[in-house]
């Protein structure tokens, strides 16, 4: 069986015993700083390692998957490179350290000051006055977590994106890298691996937020959504947006006022129209509800029925 750039496939724990070496390590990470392919005698230069025999040994153990010998020398494959990738974020290292941190921002729900900090591989934001918008989280382990008071949901950042970035400059990576995800779960894409992902819709039917958090749901949102990779760990979820962003007339509503969805000039505005919209539910078995965005006195209502498909779209000018 060979992977889709040629190399034989391995298996997740043959996988991680091939990379459970610091050589074998030191050898896809110098490949993939070389600009050209680096025959035997060049590579095992610039990993150090003295001994020919013991290098030549490591160097097999990741040739056909992770590694590919060339006539002119040895390149990375596409999975050698994956696993530099990785490690260059630092998503399997670093671990970073970003207290909670005054940033320029302010609540979407009350106006007040917004607060970060980076925990776990993500951006976690605060209010620091009313109650927030989620009562708890969902955590690496996938199981509801408890969470401080004014807690606004959290956006995925690798320890890289953290650089040499200031609070509120990582709020915005985090902002861009979080929606770039949600545009994938969106169009049923897993943001992780690629594969398909599986949708779970969670209506309140008695949501009573009253500007705050609802006690029964924990949630500011009356319809929320979990979404679950077919393949890898990977489980996202939080307000059924989610699942709307990608919608051809949601984009054409945002663009028609000057809002980029993807690169905008003023992300605080297109999070406003992707947060501070109305919600309907009509039924729950089979689920109908009605999700209606404003940008001043536009609004846009996409009905969506129980295949979580937006079903119908209309523009009140």
């Amino acid at each position: 069986m060979s992977d889709a750039d040629g190399s034989d496939a391995l298996s997740p724990d043959e996988a991680f015993a091939v990379l459970g070496d610091e050589t074998r390590l030191g050898i896809l990470r110098t490949l993939g700083e070389a600009t050209e392919p680096l025959p035997f005698s060049a590579l095992r230069e610039r990993v150090g390692v003295r001994d020919s025999g013991q290098f030549n040994y490591h160097l097999e153990k990741v040739v056909g998957h992770f590694v590919e010998k060339t006539e002119a020398g040895y390149v990375l494959r596409r999975a050698g490179r994956r696993v530099v990738e990785a490690v260059l974020s630092g998503a399997v290292t670093g671990t970073p350290e970003l207290e909670r941190t005054r940033i320029d921002r302010s609540c979407g729900n009350c106006g007040a000051p917004v607060e970060i900090r980076w925990r776990s591989g993500s951006v976690e934001l605060f209010c620091t006055e009313c109650a927030g918008r989620y009562g708890q989280s969902y955590g690496a382990n996938k199981r509801p977590e408890a969470v401080e008071r004014g807690y606004l949901g959290r956006m995925p950042l690798p320890p890289a994106g953290l650089g040499k970035r200031t609070p509120t400059e990582a709020a915005r990576a985090a902002w861009t890298w979080a929606h770039l995800e949600m545009f994938a779960m969106a169009s049923g894409l897993c943001p992780r691996c690629s594969a398909t992902v599986e949708y779970e819709v969670f209506p309140c039917e008695d949501h009573d937020a009253d500007g705050g958090v609802c006690e029964r749901c924990e949630s500011a949102n009356a319809v929320n959504l979990g979404v679950d990779c077919t393949n890898c760990l990977f489980r996202g979820g939080g307000a059924f947006v989610i699942k709307l962003v990608s919608d051809p007339h949601l984009l054409a509503f945002l663009t028609d006022h000057g809002l980029d969805p993807i690169v905008p000039s003023d992300p605080h505005r297109v999070d406003r129209v992707h947060t501070e919209y109305e919600e309907t539910i009509h039924s729950t078995e089979p689920f109908r509800a009605e999700f209606t965005f404003a940008v001043g006195e536009d609004s846009l209502t996409l009905t969506v029925d129980d295949d979580l498909a937006v079903v119908d779209a209309e523009r009140d000018r």
